[in-house]
């Protein structure tokens, strides 16, 4: 029983991710499918397969609050893999927003 509950607490430790990372995941893989309907619900922008390629893995590497409080900065590195198969690492700035008290996609850029 006890080994049970262990191993229970620490996969649910390791599985939990940030506000950003699940928005940030569900984004990739509905561009993944170029699902624009689910994509609109969470972005303002896209992410075109055929144009930007597919984001096989990502990590944030920085997340910066914004001076309206209301918006953050986060910074990937994304494994993008393109239609031709050349698998590249891009790097990837989002802007973030609330609304409805959940974090939105308002803009990306590619550095």
């Amino acid at each position: 029983m006890a080994l049970g509950l262990c191993l229970a607490l620490a996969a649910a430790a390791c599985g939990v991710l940030s506000p950003e990372e699940q928005l940030l995941t569900d984004f990739f893989e509905a561009s993944r499918l170029h699902d624009t309907t689910v994509v609109a619900r969470m972005s303002d922008v896209i992410f075109n397969p055929r144009v930007d390629g597919i984001a096989d893995a990502f990590d944030v590497e920085r997340v910066e609050e914004l001076p309206d409080g209301q918006s953050e900065r986060v910074t990937v590195s994304a494994q993008v893999r393109m239609l031709t198969g050349e698998s590249a690492s891009r790097t990837i700035e989002f802007t973030l927003t609330r609304r409805a008290d959940r974090w939105f996609i308002a803009s990306l850029r590619h550095l």
